[in-house]
């Protein structure tokens, strides 16, 4: 579902005061320092080394009209009414990868995250799922980037689109708050199988993503900068000084018990 193309800026920087005034001006947020850096030579378990980081997107709480109408929506609807909803918030992100080493290798990249009810981590899924076996660790992100082959001295470039992001919101929504099974909708598209997804109301309001978090593995020595690029519909990111951050406590995103000891 990513696509690759040349020519991805390899900093970005946040550029929320230059949107302004601006109708659905896309905003752009560097990653974090330092940038994902691997060696490539595997741990003590034979498994490649894995690095991570990442970003919360900063939003303001809503105002007293606004909570107002997300109450009046969440009672007549009879569930939650997230503030930060998918259909107003756009996530893209695009990311250079650059093989440092003498070698080819190949890298994977896994995007995780978090919106204002659940996150979802694919470290701690692995875990769940490996408890009681001895058998590799299986990583299963919420958002997978194919697995590419990069000749040494390399650098390449790619980007998980909107609509990469759209259903990994509502897969981690389905799990989250409707019990959906994590395997099946992680695995499949909604749009071509909505296996799982039974249990989703035909007329729920999805939460965007409000954190965002990279996985990156290499078996050489790589480098992976990434940025983020943001539509934000409604003016919800919090950038006046007025405002007061958007603080929620998401819960932590486990499999069942019967998931994990299959």
């Amino acid at each position: 579902m990513q696509e690759n193309h040349g020519g991805v800026f390899s900093r970005l920087v946040p550029l929320a005061t230059l949107a302004l005034g601006c109708v659905n001006a896309p905003l752009y947020f560097a990653s974090p320092t330092p940038i994902l850096s691997v060696t490539g030579a595997p741990d003590a378990m034979g498994n490649q080394p894995r690095i991570e980081n990442g970003l919360t997107l900063q939003f303001r709480n809503p105002n007293k009209t606004e909570q107002k109408d997300l109450d009046t929506q969440s009672a007549a609807l009879g569930f939650g009414v997230p503030w930060i909803e998918r259909a107003h918030v756009h996530i893209e992100l695009t990311y250079d990868v650059t093989n440092t080493d003498s070698k080819d290798g190949t890298f994977g990249i896994g995007i995780d995250g978090a919106n204002e009810y659940t996150k979802y981590d694919e470290n701690i899924v692995a875990m769940a799922l490996g408890a009681g076996n001895n058998n590799a660790p299986n990583y299963i992100p919420l958002i997978p980037v194919t697995p590419q082959i990069l000749a040494a001295g390399k650098t390449v470039s790619g980007t998980v689109r909107e609509d990469d992001f759209e259903e990994a919101e509502l897969d981690l929504d389905a799990m989250g708050r409707w019990m959906a099974p994590f395997n099946a909708v992680l695995i499949n598209n909604s749009q071509v199988n909505p296996v799982g997804l039974d249990m989703v109301p035909p007329n729920v309001v999805i939460p965007a993503l409000i954190e965002i978090d990279v996985n990156f593995t290499a078996n050489a020595a790589m480098s992976c900068n990434y940025g983020v690029r943001v539509r934000d519909d409604n003016d919800q990111l919090l950038h006046d000084s007025a405002d007061t951050l958007f603080s929620p406590t998401p819960a932590l995103f486990q499999p069942p018990a019967m998931m994990a000891t299959n």
